[in-house]
């Protein structure tokens, strides 16, 4: 049993895995901005998009109210229509 031989071996071993992790630590430290970046932007979209949703929503509030004031007045309407086709043209 070479202990010395051992000992070089396990050293190699250290660091090579001391470089992998330090590769490693380094691809977060890139990532981790990119992911800053792409909340942000992430952001921005679903506040574009709340904004559209709320513009919509509004739209068919309004809808919603014509329809049923249409709804109301539809009887005056079609009795109107009836009165006008019993008279003649």
């Amino acid at each position: 049993m070479d202990v010395e031989r051992e000992i070089v071996d396990l050293k190699r071993r250290v660091n090579d895995l001391e470089g992998a992790m330090n590769v490693l630590a380094g691809g977060f430290g890139q990532i981790e901005p990119r992911i800053e970046a792409l909340k942000s932007s992430a952001v921005s979209r679903f506040d574009q998009v709340d904004t559209a949703l709320l513009r919509v929503v509004s739209r068919l509030d309004t809808v919603n109210e014509q329809v049923w004031s249409l709804r109301d007045d539809m009887p005056v309407l079609v009795a109107q229509a009836l009165q006008r086709s019993e008279s003649g043209p």
